[in-house]
């Protein structure tokens, strides 16, 4: 779940961005604030679960590509060079996930013995 609320507040960074263009409107203004908002939320919930250099990263990522496409579709120029970019952030995003791996703490807390098979104390 942590994942899916990542991606879909990092997609929310591209709500915000576009409301910035014309922020001095009233409904851009509450856009951006709501959007903002939004995406930060989602993404301090997902980095309960999700390391924050890993999560922050996909953010990023999310909200750059969506609003790079999004963009694209409004009319700015959106080549092949874009595409290609676009989709090395999505290659570098993947990337960090499969390599953060598991965390020292996490090592050591599944190697301890579990209390009921630790020996009992003795007196003397």
């Amino acid at each position: 779940m942590a994942w899916i609320l990542l991606i879909l507040s990092g997609s929310l960074e591209a709500v915000w961005a576009h409301a910035l263009a014309d922020i001095l409107d009233p409904v851009n203004a509450l856009t951006f604030v709501l959007g903002l908002a939004g995406s930060v939320w989602g993404l301090q919930r997902a980095m309960r679960t999700i390391p924050m250099g890993t999560a922050y990263a996909i953010w990023v990522g999310a909200g750059a590509t969506v609003t790079a496409v999004w963009s694209g579709i409004e009319g700015e120029p959106f080549g092949p060079a874009k595409i290609v970019c676009i989709g090395l952030i999505l290659v570098g995003v993947i990337g960090l996930e499969l390599s953060r791996g598991r965390a020292p703490e996490d090592d050591a807390a599944h190697d301890a013995p579990a209390p009921e098979d630790a020996p009992a104390p003795q007196d003397g």
